[in-house]
């Protein structure tokens, strides 16, 4: 073998080395170890051949009955024999080497090929996973899109200004994809006279958003059509009772009326199955209201206990949905008590303030919320 096809041979070698995703460094090994013979074995042929040339001269030369000529070239002879034999020896070994380097090449390569298929499998299977995500995300966020543009006909995000009254609003759900039974509005029935009403429709989901739309527009109807709350709360409940729907829609309801003379605002309220709504004095003291009564969608002839509260310059109805009193802050329920004691001491401030006072507890709550919480405020803003 030339040294140039051996080079040649080396550097065929090398590219299938790089041509592999890794390394094969017992093959390489072996190759330069074939290598190293082959070069060997050319240094004695060439030795050989410089032996034979120098014979063939002497014997030109010389006579053959020289004995010394002939037994020094014969001995010559006989190392370039075994110099070959070495070198063949040398030779096959190379040629070992090289057939165990292929096969190793052969299943470094099938091996490749293994992890690749299973390298491809895996990436269909986290391109097929990531789409399944994405389909989920996007069901996700339209789900959520529809909820709050449901929610929003339902319960609106902010009410109208009312002479005289200060308004805020909270409603934080507790599922964003899901529709929530908190229900609220606020609107004038004369010059003087306005109403609000908070509801809770038992449930989620459809269900409970078609029962929410039922009880808003009938309650709004009703307060066109009635003076006296509980006799709106009545109407609500006989328009329960008529679905005939399994199981039974319930649901609970503040409604009032609210009158305005002078720097007073005079309250009647009726509520049923409802928290008790809190009335925040304007000097911070806070009291809670008796008006109590059965929960809308049960019996047929449900009984209200209203009441007359009055408001003065600065002072507040505070109205929150029973998931606030399923929260638990530093391991403690929340309670009538607890909501009390947060919005007691907060002297002349909007009805802003007041609800971001409830909100801001909300934030503590030791685990994610159970129920949707709304919460509403009603300031009487006239002076003296």
């Amino acid at each position: 073998m030339t040294s140039s096809a051996r080079a040649a041979s080396t550097d065929r070698v090398r590219g299938q080395n790089d041509a592999t995703d890794q390394p094969d460094p017992p093959a390489n090994v072996r190759d330069r170890e074939a290598l190293s013979r082959d070069v060997a074995a050319d240094a004695r042929d060439l030795a050989i051949a410089q032996l034979d040339a120098a014979t063939d001269d002497e014997d030109r030369w010389e006579w053959l009955n020289e004995s010394d000529v002939i037994v020094r070239a014969a001995s010559q002879r006989r190392r370039a024999a075994r110099r070959r034999e070495q070198a063949a020896e040398y030779r096959e070994l190379a040629a070992q080497d090289r057939r165990r380097a292929a096969r190793d090449r052969e299943q470094a390569a099938a091996e490749r090929r293994v992890l690749l298929a299973e390298r491809e499998a895996l990436i269909f299977e986290l391109r097929q996973q990531q789409a399944r995500i994405d389909q989920a995300v996007r069901h996700q966020l339209r789900a959520e899109q529809l909820a709050r543009t449901l929610q929003r006909s339902l319960s609106p995000p902010s009410l109208p200004s009312l002479a005289g009254i200060d308004v805020a609003v909270h409603y934080e759900p507790s599922a964003p994809e899901e529709v929530g039974g908190d229900f609220y509005d606020l609107f004038p029935l004369t010059v003087q006279r306005s109403a609000f009403f908070f509801g809770d429709v038992c449930g989620k989901g459809p269900e409970a958003a078609a029962v929410t739309s039922l009880a808003r527009y009938t309650m709004r109807t009703a307060a066109m059509l009635h003076e006296i709350p509980d006799a709106v709360l009545m109407d609500l409940n006989t328009a329960l009772l008529m679905q005939n729907a399994d199981p039974i829609q319930t649901c609970t309801a503040v409604y009032g009326e609210m009158h305005m003379r002078s720097d007073v605002a005079t309250i009647t309220l009726a509520v049923a199955g409802h928290p008790p709504p809190m009335i925040v004095r304007a000097e911070g003291r806070v009291e809670k209201t008796s008006a109590h009564g059965t929960m809308l969608g049960i019996v047929s002839d449900p009984r209200f206990e209203t009441c007359e509260v009055k408001l003065s310059a600065g002072d507040s109805i505070v109205i929150c949905s029973d998931g606030i009193y399923d929260t638990e802050i530093r391991g403690a329920r929340v309670d009538e008590r607890q909501v009390a004691d947060l919005l007691a001491g907060i002297a002349h401030v909007s009805a802003k303030t007041i609800v971001e006072r409830l909100t801001v507890a909300l934030q503590a709550i030791d685990r994610p919320l159970r129920d949707d919480v709304a919460i509403m405020a009603l300031r009487n803003t006239r002076s003296r």
